[in-house]
Parts: C-alpha cells; structure tokens; sequence
C-alpha cells in the first residue's frame, strides 16, 4: 500500500513516522519539515493547557505517545530535545492528578509537563523517517485528485486543510497565535505556562514569549506590532512569527476522520498538537494496519 501524507508538520511526521513500519510514504509540503505553525510552536508539553486547567482527554495516552517520539529523535541527534524538568502553570488547575503539586492556589507545578524543542524535535523525526524510506515532495498539493496513484491519502495539512473542499463539513475554526522570540535578564529554570506563557529554548539567554489568540485575523502573516501590543515583553524582541491553529469549536478534542474509502484527515489538535500529535499517529496506523490485514 502506498500512502501520501499532505503536512510536514507534527501530525504528518508521526503518522509517517508510524505508517512507514508497514507501507510506503511519501509527505507532500511546499514549505518543507515544520514550515507551517508546527515549526513555531512553543513547544510547551503537557495535560493541563487552557485557561481552567482540566486535564486533557486522553493525556496519559498523548504523553506516552509523545515521549515514544522523543526519544527517537534524542536517539538520531544524539542529544536531547527537549527539557524534562516539568512546568510551572500560573492560574487555574482544576482537576489536577497525581502528576501535579500544588504549590499555591494558582500555581501548579506540573511535573510531567515537557517544554519540547520543535526544530530539533523536527529534525530528528524527520531523520528517523527517512531511515524507514520516508519521501519528502516540496510541493502544493492543490486537489486531492493529483494524489490518484497513491492508495490511501492523509490529511494534516494544519490550516491549509481550508485548501480542500472534501473537508469542509467538518465543523472546524482557525485562530492565528504568535510568539515573540525575547532575550532573557537571567536563564529560566523551567517554561511558564499562564495567560501569556514563557517556553525554554536550547539558548538559556531566549525564550518564547506567547502566544496570541487572534480569531479576526486577516492574512497568515505575523505582525511584530500587533503581538508586542498583546504580550507586553519586558524584554529586547529578537523576533515574532506566526502560525494558524485549527481548533474544535465543539470541544477540546482532536479530529480524526474517515472522509471517503481512500482518505483520512487529521485535525483540529489546536493547541494541543504535541500532546495529541504522536497518539492521532498511532491511531491511523492502527486503522490501516487493520484495514491491510483484512483484505
């Protein structure tokens, strides 16, 4: 079975990631690995995000399927690419578990939060990937009908899943988030994660600072004067970037759907993506896996 995955990001590189055990892949993205919002993600990792601190669905499942992926990565850089060392969470925490301590009535320390670094975590997917015959086409895909020869075709596009009629009935928004990359006055011992959040770097003198939430945005394109009016930094802007999030408007959930007998999509993870990322991955996996072994 061939497999074409739209989306060089998170989700296409964990579903390749996945798949290629048993079939051919090959990832179409004009931008290359992580061009879209999966490469200016903060990269902050953990069951808890939002304002009420409810922990997520399925988190425990997310985790472990993220740090699956992890460390495949460590192991193809031959280093780390990631921070382990938990994250403080500033505000509300409302249903915390095990993997909690409460250290005041609103701050949490949530100790199996990750702050992920996404162009190594990237890279060393990607490597891994292409040991298991992973291909990589730079290049638009403008309909889904230029993808006939392959077998089966996934959708994680991010916001370009926009791009393709066959997916407009799924009930889904778009939300521009920006970051600030600032320097720091001194290194951080851990991310912050409030209504403005501060995410680790591999440099102790950067941080990301983010991330906006701009639901009547215009075009795709990050606008400097816009996220420092939003996110206040105290400190030198080196730069901003920006990225679209697909989000439910249902509920928190991420969306995996079955659109015809040859195509799948994967969306919707929101700000959730490296939670739920390598777990929607699996998950298609398991599907076509099924699917081959019952024909």
């Amino acid at each position: 079975m061939t497999i074409a995955i739209i989306g060089a990001g998170f989700a296409g590189l964990a579903a390749a990631y996945y798949l290629s055990e048993n079939f051919q892949v090959t990832l179409f993205d004009l931008k290359g690995i992580g061009g879209g919002a999966s490469g200016i993600s903060s990269g902050l990792l953990h069951p808890y995000p939002g304002e009420k601190g409810r922990r997520s669905w399925h988190a425990e499942e997310g985790l472990k399927a993220t740090r699956e992926l992890l460390k495949v990565a460590e192991e193809e850089l031959g280093r780390p690419v990631a921070n382990y060392e938990g994250i403080l969470k500033i505000g509300q925490c409302l249903d915390p578990g095990e993997d909690v301590e409460v250290l005041s009535s609103d701050h949490f320390l949530i100790k199996s939060g990750i702050t992920v670094f996404p162009e190594l975590y990237l890279k060393g997917l990607w490597q891994a990937c292409q040991k298991r015959g992973v291909k990589l086409v730079l290049q638009k895909i403008d309909a889904l009908q230029d993808l006939t020869e392959f077998d089966q075709v996934i959708i994680a596009a991010g916001a370009g899943i926009r791009n393709f009629p066959e997916c407009d009935h799924l009930k889904i928004n778009f939300v521009k988030g920006q970051v600030l990359t600032c320097t720091l006055e001194k290194p951080l011992e851990r991310s912050v994660s409030a209504k403005r959040y501060f995410a680790l770097t591999p440099s102790e003198k950067i941080c990301h600072l983010g991330a906006t939430y701009e639901r009547d945005f215009t075009n795709d394109l990050p606008c400097r004067e816009t996220a420092i009016v939003l996110l206040q930094p105290e400190t030198e802007v080196l730069d901003c970037r920006a990225g679209i999030r697909v989000t439910n408007p249902a509920h928190y959930f991420p969306i995996l759907q079955q659109i015809s007998a040859k195509i799948r999509a994967i969306t919707a993870l929101g700000s959730r993506g490296l939670l739920y990322h390598a777990y929607m991955g699996k998950q298609i996996a398991l599907e076509l896996n099924t699917q081959k072994n019952l024909v």
